[in-house]
C-alpha cells in the first residue's frame, strides 16, 4: 500500500541508493501477481522494481496485462525487492534480468565497474522539483533568498537548490536549509518552511492540490540542474552479449507498454490497479500523475532514447558536486540499439 509517507519518500530514493551499501537480498515478488503459466515457446524473464508499484511503472504493467511482452515470447515477472536500493547488483549478478533504476546510480555503478547498462530511458527528465505554496509568491528560485527550504537531508539538495539559485542570478548563501526528513510535504503544507526540494511534480504536487493547496513548482532540469534520465532499465552486460534478442524484445515491449499507457492515462491505471488492488484508494492521484507523466516519458525521437551530451553533461555535474567519485565514459553507460524508432 502507498502511504503519505511512502509518496514523500520517493523523492529522495535515488540519492539514497546512490549511498547504500550494494547487499544481495532475498527477492519478494507480488504475490502470484504475475504467475500464470507460459507457453513452452516463451522464455521466462524478471524485471526488479525500483519501489512499490506506482504511476512510473503505468508502461509495465500496461506492457504485462496487455500481451505486448507475449506477443513477442517474454513471460515477464515484475517485483520489489525488500530492499530497493539493489537493483544494479541484483541484475549484475544474473539474479534478475533487468531492473529500473536510476542514471546517477547506473554512473556510479559504472565507477566501481560494475558491468551493467543502460538499454532505454524511461523518464527523460527528472521528476524532482522544488515546491512553493502559491499563497508565499516564491515563483523562481532567486526568491528563495531570505526564505527557508526544507531538506531530507540526501547529499544532492544543497547542490540542487545551490545550482537553481545562482542560475536565476540569486546568492545561495542568503537561503536557510532546514531539515526536516522525510516530511517534506507536511511541513510545506503547514508553513514550516517556505519552500521544499525532493518532491516530484508528477506526485506530491497532485497530493498538495488534493488537500486544497495549490502550490508553484520549479523543475530543476529548468534552472540550472543538468536535465538527466530519471529512471532507466538496466540490464547486464552479460545479458546484452548473450540475449541480445531477450533485451531486444523486453525492450520494445515496453516501448509499446509505455506509449500506450501514457496515449491513455485511464488505461494505464487499469493496468496498475489490475495488479496491485490497493491503489484503487488513489486512483485520482495515479489518474493524475500518469497524465502529468506523458512529457517525461515521450519526449524524445522515440521512447526510450538516450543522449550522450546529456549523459556526459549530468555525470561531469555529479562529479563536480562530489556526487559520485570520479568519471567514467558516460557515452558507452548505455545503448540505443534495441529500441523500436518512432514510437511515441
Amino acid at each position: 500500500m502507498i502511504t503519505a509517507t511512502t509518496c514523500i519518500q520517493k523523492g529522495h530514493r535515488v540519492i539514497r541508493n546512490l549511498l547504500a551499501t550494494f547487499v544481495f537480498i532475498s527477492l519478494f515478488p507480488w504475490g502470484a501477481l504475475h504467475a500464470s503459466a507460459a507457453p513452452p515457446h516463451q522464455q521466462s524473464a524478471s524485471l526488479v522494481l525500483d519501489w512499490t508499484l506506482n504511476s512510473d511503472h503505468g508502461g509495465i504493467e500496461a506492457a504485462i496485462r496487455r500481451g505486448f511482452l507475449r506477443r513477442r515470447g517474454i513471460d515477464l515477472r515484475a517485483y520489489t525487492p525488500s530492499d530497493t536500493t539493489t537493483q544494479i547488483p541484483l541484475v549484475a549478478a544474473g539474479r534478475a534480468d533487468f531492473g529500473i533504476s536510476y542514471e546517477a546510480d547506473l554512473l556510479a555503478a559504472r565507477i566501481r565497474h560494475i558491468p551493467v547498462q543502460s538499454v532505454m530511458c524511461i523518464m527523460q527528465h527528472p521528476l524532482n522539483t522544488v515546491m512553493t505554496l502559491r499563497s508565499s509568491g516564491i515563483t523562481r528560485p532567486r526568491r528563495l533568498q531570505g526564505r527557508s527550504v526544507g531538506i531530507a537531508g540526501a547529499p544532492s539538495d544543497q547542490p540542487i537548490v545551490a545550482a537553481m539559485v545562482r542560475h536565476d542570478g540569486g546568492d545561495v548563501s542568503r537561503v536557510h536549509f532546514v531539515n526536516v526528513g522525510y516530511s517534506l510535504l507536511p511541513a510545506l503544507l503547514a508553513r514550516k518552511v517556505d519552500a521544499v526540494v525532493g518532491v516530484y511534480w508528477t506526485w506530491e504536487a497532485i497530493q498538495a492540490r488534493e488537500k486544497g493547496y495549490p502550490v508553484n513548482v520549479m523543475r530543476v532540469e529548468r534552472w540550472g540542474v543538468p536535465n538527466y534520465c530519471e529512471l532507466v532499465l538496466v540490464a547486464s552486460e552479460g545479458t546484452i552479449r548473450s540475449r541480445p534478442e531477450l533485451v531486444r524484445s523486453t525492450v520494445q515491449a515496453l516501448q509499446q507498454g509505455y506509449a500506450y499507457a501514457e496515449k491513455d492515462p485511464q488505461a494505464g491505471w487499469n493496468a496498475l490497479a489490475a495488479a496491485d488492488k490497493t491503489l484503487a484508494r488513489q486512483r485520482g492521484l495515479v489518474v493524475g500523475s500518469l497524465a502529468l507523466l506523458r512529457g517525461a516519458i515521450t519526449d524524445a525521437p522515440t521512447i526510450g532514447n538516450q543522449n550522450r551530451p546529456q549523459w556526459v553533461h549530468y555525470e561531469r555535474w555529479l562529479a563536480a558536486n562530489k556526487l559520485i567519485q570520479g568519471l567514467t565514459n558516460a557515452g558507452t553507460a548505455f545503448t540505443n540499439q534495441f529500441l523500436r524508432p518512432g514510437i511515441r
